[in-house]
């Protein structure tokens, strides 16, 4: 397969590419609220000066972030150029790219002609226009001419204010939270007499003052129970979902994502809570009952692959065998939530059909955790290849919608 470089992977698209890069930068993103990890962030870079984000998904992560080493060169075949984030980008591009399963990273012999670091670089005084925009990060690059003490907040956050000075004697005091805080405090020399210059990346401008595929087509009637392998091949019509049974056993449930998650009791979408408060935009409420429900993130295995699917409440309440209410009043207050229950993860082991649901999201995604639109425990993992499964006594039909 033919090398490329990144700009011209992003102008084919396609999935079959091969690029050699740098790794960069690697960090999780996290949920400030409740210090969960919604993915991986990772900087990759190439010979030609230019750089791109990917995004790990907490079920990829054991799989791919081994093999990405910080300022390692690797080649990376087989992605998804997929639309970046809208918001808090840390590489000012439209297109990000995904892992998906056939995704394949070799670590290789440094190549020098990859820059060992990428910044966006913003003047001091370009930045007070992106007050309050939240569209890019900033990255900038100064002199420390101080550095404040760790302060810690009423609401057990810690900070530290270090006042930088860039080329055209321009001031800016940047903002360090909690483990950058630490990270930036433990990395001073104390007692130092030169000049200290540091870039800091990922700022936020809060304030400022002078400081081959198998097809599935729109006429099939009835759609067969496929292997896990069919699945990740499959391709869908546009504007099209597909429902289809797979028969595999769980091998694991995935913690990354959690196991259950509030929701509001009128609509059930999910919830979250400002200054204590849960409001619901779904029903237009600013003040809402909240409930839990489950959301278990699970691998699945057949003898032809692996793939994860998401069981959300009633599924997982018929594989768990226990409400979720009842559970965590088993579980009792002080329990440590983010913890899988035992209950949970005695759903490993067992065989089940999943009807599951494919969207076209799961496709250019790359992003397979599929939801589950019926489940039953099977007594064998084998795949049938025909276009309908029994369970129990009655003969369950999947369709396309």
């Amino acid at each position: 397969m033919a090398q490329t470089n990144i700009r011209a992977a992003l102008q084919t698209g396609a999935d079959g590419q091969r690029i050699q890069v740098r790794v960069g930068r690697v960090w999780e993103a996290t949920n400030r609220k409740n210090g969960t990890v919604l993915h991986t962030n990772v900087i990759l870079m190439d010979d030609q000066g230019d750089h791109i984000l990917v995004i790990v998904r907490n079920n990829q992560k054991n799989l791919f972030l081994p093999k990405l080493k910080e300022n390692g060169v690797c080649n990376i075949t087989n992605f998804k150029i997929v639309p970046g984030p809208l918001t808090y980008k840390s590489v000012d591009k439209d297109m990000a790219i995904n892992f998906f399963y056939k995704t394949s990273i070799e670590q290789v012999e440094n190549n020098d002609a990859i820059p060992n670091y990428i910044f966006e670089l913003q003047p001091f005084d370009r930045v007070r226009a992106r007050v309050g925009r939240v569209n890019n990060l900033i990255d900038v690059i100064g002199m420390v001419t101080s550095i404040g003490r760790l302060e810690k907040r009423t609401n057990g956050s810690e900070k530290i204010d270090v006042a930088l000075l860039d080329n055209k004697n321009q001031k800016m005091i940047v903002t360090l939270w909690d483990e950058k805080a630490y990270q930036f405090h433990a990395g001073i020399e104390v007692g130092s007499q030169s000049a200290m210059f540091v870039a800091i990346t990922g700022l936020l401008a809060k304030q400022f003052s002078g400081t081959n595929k198998r097809p599935v087509r729109a006429d099939d009637k009835d759609t067969q129970q496929l292997a896990i392998k069919d699945v990740l091949e499959l391709q869908i019509p546009p504007g099209k979902d597909v429902r289809c049974l797979c028969t595999a056993t769980i091998t694991e449930v995935l913690n990354g994502n959690g196991w259950m998650y509030n929701c509001c009791s009128t609509c059930a979408r999910a919830v979250h809570p400002t200054d204590g408060i849960f409001s619901c935009n779904a029903c237009n409420e600013s003040t809402v009952t909240v409930t839990q429900r489950y959301r278990i993130v699970a691998s699945i295995q057949d003898d032809t692959g692996t793939t994860t699917v998401t069981l959300f409440n009633k599924e997982a309440e018929q594989l768990t065998g226990i409400p979720i209410q009842k559970l965590l009043n088993e579980l009792g207050e002080g329990s440590d939530i983010e913890r899988i229950p035992a209950a949970v993860n005695n759903i490993v082991g067992k065989v089940c059909a999943f009807q599951i649901k494919i969207t076209k999201y799961n496709i250019t995604h790359g992003c397979e955790e599929y939801t589950v639109a019926r489940v039953s425990e099977s007594s064998s993992a084998t795949p049938s290849t025909s276009g309908t499964v029994e369970s129990g006594n009655k003969a369950k039909r999947l369709r396309m919608e």
